[in-house]
């Protein structure tokens, strides 16, 4: 637990006024220096012509196979390695702590077991009943509805957590799976949802003095107990606040527009309100980008529930921001995971781990911490833009890369399955193919025999030229694999996750439209 511990705080829900911005490549340029005109309709859109296909995806016979290996080794893990009182996944496999983040992609992985045959309608349909009971018996788990990041085994917040914090982040994930499980399974499982999410009340974590006007009315990154000892007691909210229009804060906004209780209810300000700012590289076209965090799973961590793909180009100015540039966040996230591509296959520093089919920088474990291996484009200038206001101020970006070592997790690149089919099943063959010197698998056991898949993260760069491989599995890192792959195989968490009726009125709120609603 000493080990563990000392991670938490630098695990991915650390990154809070992260940034994110957009502009089309034809209209705006992929050079660098290349400027959004002033008063700009500037978009990332899919381009007339282009050859774009959108999942699900058609996969050959021997490719289909290999992403169902790769779902059911995820699938064991949130299975199995979960708590025998609350049903809910282990944070990771040496911890005996749940991350509430990581329950909200078990609660959307379960139906995906079903529907694959690898538990019973009735297994899934109790699991997801207990892990919903458990939360809700507990009250001191949860802060306005939201709940604490890290809880033991009795689902109360974990006494030996870095630190006690309700997560809007997290918190949002698990309310995703919750939304996810109660439409699939109905019945007590919806009714159990339905209190979950009548309970959560965005708008408590509002910001009313972040100390500074830009961010003010911005949701914060969550609420911190004063005394850890009497965690729902007394606290303030956290002054870093979600001003930008990152994946999972968009994920935030998305589902704080669509409290099912008018009180508890954000606008859709909240969501249009996101910063938006450009970046570019040759090879991946002008797109919104993070200035706080360049890790790929920035990219498409809210695409394992809003179908994205199908809502096409939104449009910030009818809902009164004209300098937030319009965007297709599927086709953003296409050119994110191509960015990675290109820059690990130009591999500058030569690493032996990174090539063509050894790609993508994110959260992941490293030799002794959690690290956030990062890859950034070329800011693109936006000449309205205020500092603050519009973007981050010029002192807060950076744009170099964090390579740490080389570092991959598998599930970066096969997580991007859903927007670069053919470039992910070749990472994931890659991944499958490395080997110990003596022949066994290096990454990789046989979810045939109970194994759970890929482990975690790997690099090939060492100083005893012995490859690293981590000891863990990390149920956040899992999670998208399954529910990514599943959408672009069949898009059938999109579809349980777009149905629920929180959503739906949602998506009316923000004048959002589904093919084929």
């Amino acid at each position: 637990m000493k080990r563990f511990s000392k991670l938490i705080n630098v695990r991915k829900t650390g990154f809070a006024l992260s940034f994110l911005v957009l502009g089309g490549c034809s209209a705006l340029g992929s050079g660098p220096g290349a400027e959004v005109p002033p008063g700009s309709a500037a978009a990332v859109v899919i381009e007339p012509g282009a050859d774009r296909r959108l999942p699900p995806y058609e996969f050959s016979d021997a490719d289909a196979r290999l992403l169902e290996e790769v779902q059911l080794g995820c699938f064991n893990y949130l299975w199995n390695h979960c708590s025998p009182n609350t049903g809910m996944v282990y944070d990771r496999t040496s911890a005996d702590l749940v991350s509430v983040a990581g329950v909200g992609f078990q609660l959307s992985a379960i139906p995906v077991g079903v529907e694959r045959g690898w538990i019973t309608r009735e297994q899934g349909h109790a699991r997801a009943a207990q892990i919903m009971r458990s939360l809700l018996a507990e009250p001191g788990n949860r802060v306005h509805g939201l709940f604490f990041h890290f809880l033991d085994d009795h689902a109360r917040p974990h006494p030996e957590a870095y630190e006690h914090v309700v997560s809007t982040i997290d918190s949002a994930l698990l309310f995703a799976g919750v939304i996810t499980a109660s439409e699939y399974f109905g019945g007590d499982v919806r009714t159990y949802g339905d209190e979950l999410l009548a309970g959560a009340d965005w708008r408590a974590f509002l910001a009313t003095d972040a100390g500074h006007q830009a961010y003010t009315g911005f949701v914060s990154l969550g609420w911190r107990a004063d005394d850890p000892k009497d965690p729902t007691k007394l606290g303030s909210l956290l002054s870093a606040t979600l001003a930008d229009a990152g994946d999972e804060h968009r994920l935030v906004a998305f589902l704080g527009v669509c409290a099912p209780n008018p009180e508890h209810r954000l606008s859709p300000d909240a969501y249009y309100g996101l910063r938006r700012s450009l970046g570019t590289h040759p090879k991946a076209g002008v797109h919104v980008w993070l200035p706080y965090s360049g890790a790929l799973f920035t990219a498409f961590f809210a695409h394992c529930w809003i179908d994205y793909a199908h809502l096409g180009t939104d449009n910030p100015g009818a809902h009164g921001h004209p300098a937030r540039a319009r965007v297709n966040w599927w086709e953003n996230s296409r050119r994110i995971v191509n960015l990675h591509r290109a820059k690990c296959a130009e591999n500058p520093e030569g690493f032996k781990t990174l090539g063509p089919d050894a790609w993508g920088l994110s959260a992941c474990d490293g030799p002794g911490s959690y690290l956030v291996g990062q890859l950034k484009p070329t800011p693109v200038a936006m000449p309205d833009a205020r500092a603050d206001w519009d973007v981050p101020p010029a002192s807060h970006i950076n744009t170099d890369p964090v390579w740490h070592g080389g570092i991959l997790a598998p599930y970066a690149a096969g997580s991007s399955v859903v927007f670069e089919p053919e470039a992910a099943v070749r990472a994931l063959r890659h991944y499958r193919s490395l080997k110990w010197a003596d022949g066994s698998s290096l990454l990789w056991e046989d979810p045939a025999s109970g194994g759970w898949g890929f482990f975690d993260s790997y690099t090939l760069d060492t100083d005893s030229g012995e490859p690293w491989v981590a000891e863990d599995r990390v149920a956040i890192d899992q999670g998208p694999l399954v529910l990514l792959i599943e959408n672009a195989r069949s898009g059938h968490v999109w579809d349980m996750f777009m149905t629920h009726p929180a959503i739906r009125a949602g998506l009316g709120r923000l004048d959002l439209v589904r093919d084929g609603d």
